[in-house]
C-alpha cells in the first residue's frame, strides 16, 4: 500500500514538473518567440548575415530608405541619406545595434506569435515599418553638422513624431570605409549620439534652475544679483563669462550670467533642483519604442555652495541626451506637459494589414501651465534681447537656450542649442550639440535654425 503511495506521488510530481515545463515553454514561445524565428542562424532565412525578404523601412512621406531586393538589403538611393539616417535605419551587419533594422527585425520580417513567419514565406516579403523621420530634413541636418561630431533631434511637441535623428560621425552602410576601426574620426561612429550621447548640459541647464527658481523661491524673479566676473564661495569660484554687474533673473537668463545662476541654485537648494530636474526627465527612463535610450543623469542633492552652484550651470555631474533636451523644450511649449517621442509610425503586413500603429502618449506634468507659460516668455526674450530672430524664417517664433559646456580642461567646450518654435502650424521642439564646437549660440544655433527653416520650407 505504501509502495502505490509513493508511486502515486511520483506521478504527481511528473505531471506538475510536465505542466511547468509546457507552461514556460509557451511563456517562451511568447515572449522571445520573435528573436527564435528570426534568428541569424536560420540559414533559410538569411543570405550573408542579411534577412532575405525583410520588409520596407520607408521614412514620413514614403520614401524608401531600406528594402530587399534580389536577397540583397539595400538603402536609400541618395548616399547622404543613407549616411544621415545610418543610426535610426541601421546597416546590415548589426553594427548600429540600436537601430530600427536590427531592433525591429521581427516586425520585419512579418513573424506573429500564431503563424511565425508564414507570412515572409507566402508573400517574399515581410512587414513594412514606417517611420516619422523626413529624410531630406535628416539630410540638411547631416551637411550643417559639416563633418563634426554631434546630433541633431527635431520632435513635434504636439504629436511626438520624431522627424530630425541624427548622429555623427556616420558613414554610407553601402560603401563601409576601409579604415573605419583605425581613424580616430570615426570614433564612437557605432553609437547613436541622440538617444546614447551623454553630455553635460552646459547652460541649457539654466532653463530647469529657472524653474525650480520660478517654483520654490518667492521673489526670485524680481532679485538682483551681482556679477563681478565670477561667483565667490570660500571653496573656490565659479567663472563667468563676462562682468555684468547688476542683474535679475530675465536678464541673466538671456545673457547667460554664470554668477546669477550659481546663487540662484543656491538660493533653491540641491533637494529642490534635482527635483526639478527629474520632473522634467531626469534620473527617469525616456521610451523610444524598441530603441535604447540612456538615462540622463544628475546628483545635485547635496548642498556644498560650489557644487551646488556648478550643478545650477549645467556641469557638475550632470548629464543629458540631445532626445531629453528635445523632450524638456517640448514640455514647456506645451504648457508643462511632455508629450512622449516616438520614431516608428506604423508597421504594416504584406497583405496591408495594419498591425501597429503609434499614439499620441502625454508624460506625467514637469511644471504647471504657468510656470510653463513664464519660462517661454523667457526662452522667447533670449531670441528678442540676445540671439535674434534673423536665424529663422519670419515668423516662426524660436524660444530657446544656448550652452557652452565644458569637458576637459585641454579641449574646447561642447557646443548645445535647445529651443522650440512657439508656433501652432510649425510646433517643433529641437536640441543640437556640436561636440568640441566652443560657443552654443555661434555653432550650434546656426544648425538648428537651418534644419528647422528646412522643415518649415517643406510642409
Amino acid at each position: 500500500m505504501k509502495s502505490a503511495s509513493n508511486r502515486i506521488k511520483i506521478t504527481w510530481v511528473f505531471i506538475a514538473l510536465s505542466l511547468a515545463g509546457a507552461i514556460f515553454l509557451m511563456v517562451s514561445m511568447m515572449t522571445q518567440g520573435g528573436k527564435w524565428a528570426t534568428s541569424s542562424r536560420n540559414a533559410h532565412l538569411y543570405v550573408n548575415g542579411t534577412l532575405i525578404g525583410a520588409g520596407n523601412i520607408t521614412d514620413a512621406d514614403g520614401t524608401i530608405l531600406c528594402s530587399t531586393s534580389d536577397g540583397k538589403r539595400t538603402f536609400a538611393e541618395d548616399s547622404e541619406v543613407r549616411s544621415s539616417l545610418l543610426h535610426v535605419v541601421g546597416d546590415n551587419y548589426g553594427f548600429i545595434s540600436s537601430s530600427v533594422q536590427n531592433q525591429y527585425r521581427t516586425n520585419l520580417s512579418g513573424y506573429n506569435r500564431i503563424m511565425g513567419v508564414w507570412e515572409l514565406c507566402n508573400y517574399e516579403q515581410g512587414s513594412e515599418v514606417n517611420l516619422t523621420v523626413k529624410s531630406q530634413a535628416c539630410k540638411t541636418a547631416y551637411e550643417a553638422l559639416g563633418g563634426r561630431k554631434g546630433a541633431v533631434c527635431v520632435y513635434n511637441y504636439k504629436t511626438g513624431a520624431v522627424l530630425v535623428s541624427v548622429s555623427t560621425p556616420a558613414y554610407d552602410p553601402e560603401n563601409i570605409p576601409d579604415d573605419i576601426n583605425d581613424n580616430d574620426a570615426y570614433e564612437g561612429v557605432y553609437i547613436n549620439r541622440v538617444t546614447m550621447g551623454l553630455y553635460p548640459p552646459g547652460s541649457t541647464f539654466k532653463v530647469i534652475t529657472t524653474a525650480a527658481a520660478i517654483d520654490n523661491v518667492s521673489g526670485e524673479m524680481s532679485k538682483t544679483f551681482y556679477c563681478d566676473g565670477a561667483y565667490h564661495t570660500s571653496y573656490g569660484d565659479i567663472k563667468c563669462m563676462s562682468e555684468h554687474g547688476n542683474v535679475q533673473l530675465k536678464e541673466a537668463l538671456a545673457k547667460s550670467c554664470n554668477s546669477a545662476f550659481a546663487e540662484i541654485a543656491n538660493d533653491v537648494g540641491g533637494k529642490a533642483l534635482q527635483k526639478t530636474a527629474e520632473d522634467f526627465g531626469y534620473n527617469q527612463n525616456i521610451s523610444l519604442g524598441k530603441l535604447g535610450v540612456y538615462k540622463s543623469v544628475i546628483k545635485t542633492a547635496k548642498d556644498d555652495q560650489l557644487e551646488l552652484g556648478w550643478a545650477g550651470i549645467g556641469q557638475s555631474t550632470t548629464l543629458v541626451t540631445p532626445l531629453l533636451q528635445t523632450r524638456i523644450m517640448g514640455a514647456i511649449a506645451n504648457g508643462g506637459e511632455p508629450v512622449e517621442p516616438y520614431l516608428v509610425q506604423k508597421v504594416t503586413s504584406a497583405s496591408g494589414f495594419t498591425k501597429e500603429v503609434a499614439l499620441t502618449k502625454t508624460g506625467s506634468r514637469a511644471v504647471s501651465e504657468e510656470t510653463a507659460a513664464e519660462l517661454k516668455s523667457l526662452l522667447r526674450n533670449n531670441f528678442e534681447a540676445q540671439y535674434g530672430d534673423w536665424h529663422f524664417s519670419e515668423g516662426l517664433n524660436p524660444c530657446g537656450k544656448s550652452g557652452t559646456a565644458e569637458t576637459e580642461p585641454d579641449k574646447t567646450p561642447h557646443a548645445w542649442f535647445a529651443g522650440f518654435l512657439d508656433n501652432e502650424e510649425y510646433p517643433y521642439a529641437f536640441a543640437v550639440i556640436v561636440e568640441e564646437g566652443g560657443s552654443g549660440s555661434e555653432v550650434a544655433l546656426p544648425v538648428a535654425a537651418e534644419v528647422v527653416n528646412a522643415l518649415a520650407q517643406a510642409e
